[in-house]
């Protein structure tokens, strides 16, 4: 599909999501979308929990036994530990079980309206998995799993930006790698969304060389017979996270570091999400509150080109 000038457009469902590729026309761009579309199609097989013989879902399945992982999935689990590490007990990627017991335990279009489960008691957490990375073996600690959708979509979005090399847009479900400058424009422009009416958008971000990331208690909810439930697990309490803060927008490096921001600063609440996101060097974000009030880093302007 022809994106406007010297571009290239592709859409498609995956991952749970819509994705959406962008690249330059010219030789290579259709190939390149095929690329990246087809290493989309095999992250999803090996990195999805809800794909039974996924690599990952063996993985989980040999918890207490070394796994030999594929290099994308050691690669992955290697990350997800050290940015564990750095969030202090806000970000975990070890809360599958937690998310499963919430009645996130299929894909999202068949939740349905479940029964909560509580988890049993934790005796482990994500610091007693071992990495050899000699051997790229995994062992999870017994009754451990790993859930990939924390930072799975922005992951990706990063990945198949090599992929389609610069200038690209990688939209993954709202988890965008934004490379380079398109031509005839002075950056890659961005919609952010209002949580509460979703066909309205706050403003617009102008990027370039940058991710961007939302996380939103509102988008991915559910009936339970406890009430409403949301995929967003608090690591403290291992229950869907309680919060002032209906979403988080986040500019930063990358479309990873975008999305563990983001969700970071959400469990955080406002105010509190508001003062991590400024202490973070290179990062910017917006954030919407519960009552619908709309703050921002100090920054956060230098991107926006427009309010709605």
């Amino acid at each position: 599909m022809d994106a406007g000038r010297g571009l290239l457009r592709r859409e498609f469902r995956a991952m749970g999501t819509e994705i959406a590729l962008t690249c330059l026309t010219g030789a290579g761009g259709q190939r390149r979308l095929d690329l990246a579309e087809r290493w989309i199609q095999a992250y999803e097989n090996r990195l999805s929990r809800f794909i039974p013989c996924s690599e990952l879902s063996r993985m989980n399945s040999a918890s207490g036994r070394p796994f030999r992982a594929s290099p994308l999935l050691f690669d992955f689990v290697s990350l997800c530990l050290k940015l564990a590490d750095r969030a202090v007990g806000r970000f975990d990627p070890t809360l599958l079980r937690e998310i499963e017991a919430a009645g996130y335990d299929r894909t999202f279009e068949l939740i349905g309206n479940p029964k909560i489960r509580r988890p049993l008691a934790r005796t482990s957490s994500y610091r007693d998995i071992c990495l050899e990375s000699s051997t790229r073996t995994i062992t999870l600690p017994a009754g451990l799993g790993i859930d990939s959708g924390g930072l799975g979509k922005g992951w990706a979005a990063d990945r198949v930006a090599r992929i389609l090399g610069s200038p690209c847009l990688v939209d993954a479900g709202g988890d965008i790698a934004a490379i380079g400058r398109p031509p005839d424009a002075q950056g890659w422009y961005i919609a952010v969304q209002d949580p509460f009416r979703p066909e309205l958008d706050i403003g617009l971000v102008g990027v370039i060389d940058r991710g961007v990331a939302t996380s939103s208690t509102l988008k991915r909810r559910w009936r339970t017979d406890a009430g409403t439930a949301h995929h967003l697990i608090d690591p403290r309490t291992g229950s869907p996270a309680v919060t002032d803060a209906a979403a988080v927008s986040v500019i930063a490096p990358n479309a990873t570091i975008a999305d563990f921001h983001a969700k970071v600063a959400l469990l955080q609440g406002a105010d509190a999400g508001l003062a991590y996101l400024n202490s973070e060097p290179g990062v910017e974000g917006l954030i919407v509150k519960a009552s619908g009030e709309v703050v921002q880093t100090e920054d956060f302007r230098s991107y926006r080109l427009e309010t709605a």
